[in-house]
């Protein structure tokens, strides 16, 4: 049993056996990680999401497209749903292409199940707004194999590593 030692509707940290860690409360742990990908005449590119990661920097940065997945979904209705709100891309599930999942941290229980899709000539309309701060002035760019790799969140270099082994 957990002893927890703070609590909002976003976070909980908490005591179990001597160790402390973090919950992200609002998903109960479960992320997505989506690595969209195209096929072009220069080679692959891969999507990365533009925003602003407070916890490391006010100015915007390169990112996975990730998201929470809410207490009334599954994980591939959630993946589905931040790929839409976030780059524009609306897929069929069966479409994705499960590449495990990962915790990105020994210091929180988080869970991220990654997936990467093929867009490939697919159409891409405009991101849909979730109306939250952070959400606002952020965007989506396509980058090479070589700049995905010097890309510092581990999410996005984990997806594109795992995709690169099922070849």
């Amino acid at each position: 049993m957990a002893n927890i030692l703070f609590k909002n509707p976003f976070l909980t940290v908490q005591e179990r056996e001597g160790y402390i860690f973090a919950h992200e409360a609002r998903t109960n742990g479960r992320t997505v990680s989506l690595l969209p990908f195209r096929d072009t005449s220069n080679g692959r590119e891969y999507l990365a999401r533009i925003e602003v990661c407070p916890a490391h920097s006010m100015e915007p940065g390169q990112y996975s497209i990730t998201g929470g997945v809410q207490k009334d979904e599954t994980i591939l209705s959630s993946a589905q749903r931040e790929l839409r709100e976030e780059s524009g891309y609306a897929m069929r599930q069966d479409e994705f292409i499960g590449l495990g999942q990962v915790f990105p941290t020994k210091q929180m229980d988080t869970t991220v199940y990654l997936f990467a899709i093929d867009v490939t000539g697919k159409p891409q309309e405009d991101a849909l707004d979730d109306s939250g701060r952070r959400e606002q002035n952020s965007g989506v760019e396509w980058v090479d194999l070589e700049a995905g790799l010097k890309n510092q969140d581990p999410l996005f270099i984990t997806a594109i590593a795992r995709l690169q082994g099922m070849k």
